[in-house]
């Protein structure tokens, strides 16, 4: 059971980057005989010319999948050389003999026809076509029903894109159900998110940094309505053109455009959906409209949400062990909680274009995040012989908000669609207050239980700055380059007051101030080849980063230290025909410690376990591998990704007893890791009205800890099925189930759990009214309510504990769009700026992270 010495994986590494730039040899071999010289055609020699190119809709710009195409010689027309589809991202590449005059005419359903003529004169190898756009087909769509099921998931070897609107569940459905459908995603027991296998990943909204979400993912997704959401895309190979942060990848959540899901079209006028949910939990509103006047245009999304969870219940028991494995006490302790958590989403963005090659955007967004939790817990001490109980009633009050702005500006070259200059500023703040009031009805000798009020926040200030160039350098050949600066001042103040016969009295040694600064220089170059039915990335990113730690008050030296960082990535990609292909891809990433993990407040909220973090921990690197098959068509759709990802400098949580026998809980880079797993995920449409999906995952983890003698290892595994079926009435209906086994952590292992989802859509009056309804119901012994337990140890204690959640709802969701077009919102550029260099943890109290995490 010993884990790999750092040597074997040293070993490890080196393999693999042998193994890449092998493949990169082979790449630039095959690509010399592209660019030698040409050969004169021998006399007689058969000429083959490649065609190449991508069907895309006119306004969005994005990828028509399965759309027909037919090759015609000269002005026989009813006689195709070729006729077959699109792939699932709209592209084509067909080998075409002879020369001459050609025709080559696209059709897909609700399309006007795209017919381009071209010539092969023998003088080249592959003649590029590029862009073919696509226009909506208005009168065939006026009378028209189009019952065709369009397909969910566009697949490539790097990322995956789930069409979240044109899923009949996300009428009813939360994001989080949703993300348990989507490719290289799970969901566990305990609603805790793995992206690539790993829970450390980045969110960004609109392409655009959120730390909030990247925090506090599974709060914010299971209070989201999934009809707010366009799309959830996965990146799981991001590349250096991407920060370097974030181990399992980027997760970008797209905002709907408009509720139907139809095609956008651009013309002056407005357009807007009002949509409102009611669920036993809570409610919500939201409204999405966008504007356009000319060469302006405005879009504006905004959502409300308020959940109430009642009736939970936990229960645990923590043994203190002497160096023997004795027991030397026993805390037992039962408590009940209810939360109540409101939401508000705030998001602007304004587009002017100033001419045809020039773009300017400018976008504003607020999140605010609340949790007001009251528990009651009663807690019984066994030490030796004696015994000694008390209750406490503990109030919190935590806030979390999220404010950004930005200006991106765009400069393209007319003929020269693929280059491109961008140049972009952010600003980004995440403030967070913590009240917590604590009432104890004892008094003891052991531990100190006075009664304590804390008032604490932290903040997270940042002002980036970065310009972007994408440029074609040869025939298939780019290259992506680019340079950033960020500014991040990370900051915590927090106070401590004391019962002093009924008043609160200020601790000073007990309350904290503290900034920890941090300056990041970056900057990258990535190359991509397409060459024929190969695709290959190679990038390489250097990351500099400067650190002033200042303790105002509070234990602690102040220091500054400056570290960097090379991260590579590599991919390669074969397309073995149309409809499949494979691909095989390296990248590093790194983590760098958020505030919540740096904060070195005392929480003593429980007097006889305190939790802090750790000012001293460094970056987290990750290795990842992964091999990629792709295939689909219009009926089947399947994705197999084999993945390994190790690291060993992992930043884990862990826990010790110390001379007062309190426990104390903080963070180090502590944690070896090695995970091996597959995802596979499939769908198939039975016709035009039923569609049956599956997505899966089973990976093998070995955890070790040399600092803190722990070591764990086992299989998990989770497994989401649905079918949709169209009824008559044009009902939509939907059954999914889920099933997750138990999964390890470095420290012991926590039970799995079962789901059954149903839900029942309906449209009206053209699709612009949607009304549905859909429940979830926990599978355990206890109707409605979720069961979890968990067994951990350390070296010196044993701790089991068990959270009934209640977790059955029923929800009921409407939605309406009105207006004179279809706009598709503001122009926005193409590129941004993405801050995804963080690894954070949620900002509240542990007793709010052990249930909103269920």
């Amino acid at each position: 059971n010993n884990f790999a010495s750092e040597k074997i994986n040293l070993t490890q590494f080196v393999f693999i980057m042998e193994k890449i730039f092998a493949l990169l040899s082979i790449a630039l071999i095959s690509i010399a005989p592209v660019y030698a010289a040409e050969e004169p055609t021998e006399a007689g020699a058969k000429v083959t010319t490649v065609i190449t190119g991508q069907a895309v809709d006119a306004e969005t710009l994005e990828g028509e999948p399965f759309a027909t195409y037919q090759i015609f010689k000269g002005n026989r027309e009813n006689k195709p050389v070729v006729i077959t589809i699109t792939d699932v991202n709209g592209y084509f590449a067909e080998t075409i003999s002879g020369k001459g005059d050609f025709t080559l005419q696209l059709t897909s359903l609700g399309r006007k026809d795209i017919v381009r003529k071209f010539h092969i004169d023998g003088s080249v190898d592959t003649l590029a076509l590029g862009q073919l756009l696509f226009e909506n087909d208005t009168e065939t769509l006026a009378s028209s029903t189009v019952t065709a099921l369009k397909p969910l998931v566009k697949m490539d070897v790097d990322k995956m894109t789930y069409d979240v609107e044109n899923d009949v569940d996300s009428k009813s459905y939360t994001v989080l159900d949703m993300l348990r459908k989507v490719p290289m995603v799970t969901v566990d027991g305990q609603d805790n998110i793995s992206v690539n296998g790993s829970s450390n990943f980045q969110v960004l909204v609109d392409g655009k940094p959120n730390v909030m979400l990247s925090s506090n993912p599974s709060v914010v997704f299971k209070s989201m309505p999934a009809s707010a959401v366009k799309n959830i895309e996965v990146v799981t190979n991001p590349g250096v053109k991407y920060d370097a942060e974030g181990v399992g990848g980027v997760l970008n959540i797209t905002m709907a455009r408009n509720a139907d899901g139809s095609k956008a079209a651009s013309m002056d006028g407005y357009n807007a959906t009002v949509g409102a949910n009611v669920s036993t939990r809570g409610f919500g509103g939201r409204l999405f409209a966008t504007a356009q006047k000319g060469k302006l245009s405005l879009s504006a999304n905004a959502n409300v949400m308020d959940m109430t969870i009642k009736g939970n219940d936990s229960e645990s028991v923590r043994t203190q062990l002497d160096q023997m494995g004795n027991a030397v006490s026993i805390n037992k302790t039962t408590s009940s909680s209810e939360m109540k958590n409101p939401i508000k989403m705030v998001s602007l963005t304004l587009g002017y274009e100033i001419d045809k090659l020039r773009l300017v955007s400018v976008n504003f967004g607020y999140m605010s995040l609340a949790n007001k939790n009251i528990s009651d817990m009663m807690t019984e001490l066994t030490r030796g012989n004696a015994v000694d109980s008390y209750s406490s009633k503990t109030n919190t009050r935590w806030d979390m908000g999220s404010i950004n702005a930005g200006i991106d500006y765009q400069r393209t070259f007319d003929g020269k669609p693929d280059k491109m200059l961008t140049i972009s500023y952010r600003f980004d703040s995440q403030p967070s207050v913590t009240d917590s009031k604590s009432i104890f009805t004892t008094t003891s000798d052991l531990f100190d239980f006075t009664n304590r009020y804390t008032d604490g926040g932290t903040n997270t200030i940042a002002n980036t700055f970065q310009i972007d160039f994408t440029t074609p350098l040869a025939k298939g050949l780019n290259m992506n380059t680019g340079a950033k600066f960020i500014n991040r001042n990370n900051s915590s103040d927090q106070s401590l007051y004391l019962d002093d016969n009924g008043s609160w009295a200020y601790n000073k040694a007990g309350s904290m101030d503290y900034s920890h600064v941090s300056n990041i220089v970056a900057g990258y170059a990535e190359f991509t080849l397409s060459l024929n039915k190969w695709g290959f990335k190679v990038g390489t990113r250097y990351e500099h980063t400067f650190q002033d730690v200042k303790y105002r008050l509070g234990n602690g030296d102040d220091f500054s230290l400056d570290y960097g960082n090379f991260v590579p990535a590599a991919s390669i990609q074969y397309n073995l025909s149309m409809l499949s292909n494979i691909g095989l891809s390296y990248n590093m990433r790194i983590s760098r410690p958020g505030i919540t993990y740096l904060n070195p407040y005392v929480d003593t909220t429980d007097p006889t376990s305190w939790s802090y973090g750790n000012t001293d921990l460094d970056t987290e690197t990750a290795h990842n591998i992964n091999l990629v098959y792709n295939f689909y068509n219009p009926t089947v759709m399947l994705n197999a990704t084999l993945r390994h990802t190790f690291s060993n400098d992992g930043i884990s949580q862990y826990s010790f007893f110390d001379a007062d026998n309190v426990l104390n809980t903080t963070y180090g880079n502590i944690l070896k890791s090695s995970t091996t797993g597959i995802n596979i995920f499939a769908n198939l449409n039975l016709g035009k009205k039923t569609r049956i999906m599956l997505n899966s995952s089973v990976s093998y983890s070995d955890l070790r800890s040399d600092e803190r003698g722990l070591s764990n290892y086992g299989w998990s595994s989770n497994i989401f099925g649905g079918v949709q079926q169209t009824l008559p009435w044009d009902l939509r209906l939907s059954l999914n189930g889920m099933y997750a086994t138990s999964n390890v952590s470095l420290d012991g292992s926590r039970t799995g759990m079962s789901l059954a989802m149903g839900g029942l859509t309906k449209t009206f009056l053209n699709d612009r009214l949607s009304i549905g309804i859909n429940g979830v119901l926990p599978i355990s012994s206890e109707l409605g309510k979720m069961v979890m337990e968990s067994n951990t140890a350390g070296k010196d204690y044993i701790n089991y504990s068990k959270n009934t959640i209640n977790m059955g709802q029923i929800t009921l969701n409407i939605s309406f769009t009105f207006g004179k077009n279809k706009a598709a919102g503001a122009k926005k550029t193409r590129k941004t700026i993405s801050n995804d260099d963080l690894i954070d943890r949620s900002n509240g109290t542990e007793e709010m992270n052990s249930y909103m995490n269920m």
